[in-house]
């Protein structure tokens, strides 16, 4: 016999196009989450835009919020989208310091 906890809702017709659209929408804002949080570091954009970048990163968080939703994940699955969501947010910033630190190491 399965186990009644495995066993999971299926997922509703009409709400195929609200998860592929609510997916699509983590790759547009966290891409630009990103970009803007480069372009800051850059210097192309003035620090204050970075309000702009993480209310973009809140956006993506809560598209994977709904995505998870509306897909009945289970308990790890969602515990890894949390991941996912704080991974995206602190990854750049990793990025950055790895960048920054080479850079130093190897000044001329």
């Amino acid at each position: 016999m399965i186990d009644p906890s495995v066993i999971r809702p299926e997922i509703a017709v009409d709400d195929f196009l609200p998860i592929f659209v609510s997916s699509a929408l983590v790759l547009v804002f966290g891409g630009i989450y990103v970009g803007i949080y480069t372009a800051v570091k850059v210097k192309l954009l003035k620090s204050w835009t970075m309000v702009i970048g993480y209310a973009f990163w809140l956006l993506t968080a809560y598209c994977l919020y709904t995505m998870g939703s509306l897909m009945h994940v289970g308990e790890f699955t969602a515990k890894a989208l949390v991941v996912a969501a704080i991974g995206l947010l602190l990854l750049p910033y990793a990025v950055y310091y790895m960048q920054n630190q080479v850079h130093e190491e190897n000044e001329h």
